[in-house]
């Protein structure tokens, strides 16, 4: 591959609902093997929320179940919750909704001023 054109392209997903991507000389080899890996995995693929409602009609979507918090996500969670600076509620009592604020006027930009 010489000069910065777009020697590779990838397109994956059937006719009219395709996914593709291109690359070039400039492109490092580890990102393109990193990406012909990921296109050819098998595995399954985690989607959420509008990627669900966008599929073709022959994917097949199969609910699961959220994965079990690491040790790590555990420690991580812990110690963002020591750094925290909201006291914990008692339990049982509701949490403070602050009441909506008036709209306010409109600004406008002060004479001699640029933006």
């Amino acid at each position: 591959m010489t000069g910065h054109q777009e020697p590779w392209l990838m397109l994956a997903g059937p006719p009219g609902n395709q996914w593709y991507a291109t690359a070039s000389s400039f492109t490092p080899e580890g990102l393109m093997a990193a990406m012909n890996t990921a296109l050819t995995d098998p595995a399954p693929v985690i989607r959420y929320g509008d990627d669900l409602r966008r599929l073709p009609p022959q994917a097949t979507a199969t609910p699961v179940k959220p994965p079990v918090p690491t040790p790590l996500d555990v420690r991580r969670a812990q110690a963002a919750n020591a750094r925290s600076t909201v006291a914990p509620s008692p339990a049982g009592a509701r949490p403070f909704i602050p009441a909506p604020r008036p709209p306010s006027a409109p600004q406008l930009p002060r004479p001699g001023n640029s933006r």
